[in-house]
């Protein structure tokens, strides 16, 4: 049985920069003067993270932006509203999860920076949330390297399945991802349908790198070494 870890942002859809903008809106407020987020990459990063170094680069110090990020979080999730037009399922991504929910031998998760409260928001609205019952978010940890031991120990719980090593799969668009499930010796899979080029994808060496999810018969050839065809 595989443990797959989904992405969202970047993976599964696009959000058309609606997070960027809010986290900008937000901060500015928490400041007093305009903060920027144009010099801050958001691509694998955690929410908690995100907001670290954009307090930083907007020229706070270590104790101020200790002070700030719980409740830079508190008003980006309070505040954070989006509509259907705000989001985009990325090529692909409906087919496959609903194919892969019909499998007795995979069990699909979250893994994302984003808060697990905005990460339902997104989900919502395009209604993929029925295909996660539980996750691991930028809520439970800052590092993202982190989040795959909090998935692997949820998963126990609601499957009663215990999963390690390449039963672990982590699935996403950024060089982070990649870089996060190799931290925990996980089975990593790359889709160049985020803000990262294939070339450099490709040069961080995950397992498996996909254009994109529109092909169930490769995704389960590659990933699950099966057919979907026999299942």
């Amino acid at each position: 049985m595989k443990l797959l870890l989904f992405d969202i942002d970047g993976t599964l859809l696009h959000s058309h920069g609606a997070g960027r903008r809010l986290f900008e809106s937000v901060l500015t407020k928490l400041c007093g003067w305009p903060v920027s987020t144009a010099e801050v990459s958001f691509s694998g990063r955690t929410d908690p993270l995100i907001v670290q170094e954009t307090l930083e680069k907007a020229g706070l110090g270590p104790k101020a932006i200790s002070h700030l990020t719980p409740i830079a979080l508190e008003h980006y999730a309070a505040q954070a509203c989006y509509t259907p037009s705000d989001i985009r399922i990325l090529p692909g991504v409906e087919a496959l999860l609903h194919r892969l929910s019909m499998r007795a031998d995979v069990q699909l998760a979250l893994l994302t920076g984003n808060l697990q409260h905005t990460a339902h928001l997104k989900l919502n609205c395009v209604d993929l949330t029925r295909y996660f019952p539980f996750g691991a978010f930028g809520s439970d940890h800052a590092d993202r390297s982190e989040l795959p031991a909090i998935a692997v120990e949820r998963a126990r719980h609601f499957s009663g399945h215990t999963f390690s090593g390449k039963d672990v799969v982590v699935i996403g668009d950024s060089v982070l991802d990649v870089k996060c499930g190799r931290d925990n010796g996980a089975f990593t899979v790359a889709v160049a349908t985020g803000l990262t080029s294939r070339v450099e994808l490709a040069a961080h060496q995950p397992d498996v790198l996909l254009d994109d999810l529109t092909d169930r018969d490769l995704f389960y050839r590659l990933v699950l070494g099966a057919s979907p065809k026999t299942h």
